[in-house]
């Protein structure tokens, strides 16, 4: 097709030219609307409250999901202290299902699920605990109180809460 190049039946694109071999056969993409998962940081600790969460990010909310915690594996386990960072690879069950959902789903999913507010957010403090692994302690300053998290020690949750808190963040 297109320029000529023998293909695998199974090819969608051309390698060569880039053409898409059969546009009807191709799903037609569509951006999601609304309110959209972002990011996910797990696993996370609440202070005040029992078990492991997923801090699941939208634009507008943060949302805390209830997840299990399950055996670490070790050559993950061995990767991440290279600083070799794999989302979905914490040592809790399955985080990656969350970007797959909406929002709504994520807070129906358990009675134990929460959401804050992201414009409820009046200032967050980040700091760095070293006891074992390490972790970061982020302090959101509420409305109605103080909602202290522990996080995971990899830059990449450190960034996206300095991103998404841009000005009201303070280490």
């Amino acid at each position: 097709m297109g320029c000529g190049k023998q293909l695998l039946d199974d090819m969608r694109f051309c390698p060569y030219c880039g053409r898409a071999m059969a546009e009807e056969d191709l799903e037609r993409f569509e951006p999601a609307r609304g309110e959209v998962v972002i990011s996910v940081i797990s696993p996370v600790r609440v202070t005040g409250r029992e078990g492991t969460y997923a801090l699941v990010l939208t634009e507008e909310r943060l949302i805390f999901a209830r997840i299990k915690d399950v055996a670490a594996d070790k050559a993950k386990s061995e990767l991440r202290q290279l600083g070799i960072f794999m989302p979905g690879s914490s040592g809790s069950d399955n985080v990656s299902r969350f970007y797959e959902m909406a929002p709504g789903q994520v807070l129906a999913e358990s009675p134990d699920n929460q959401a804050v507010d992201v414009s409820d957010v009046l200032s967050v403090h980040l700091s760095y605990d070293g006891e074992g692994a390490g972790a970061y302690v982020a302090r959101f300053r509420l409305e109605e109180g103080d909602l202290t998290v522990t996080v995971p020690y990899e830059r990449y949750y450190r960034d996206l809460l300095i991103r998404m808190f841009e000005g009201r963040i303070s280490w």
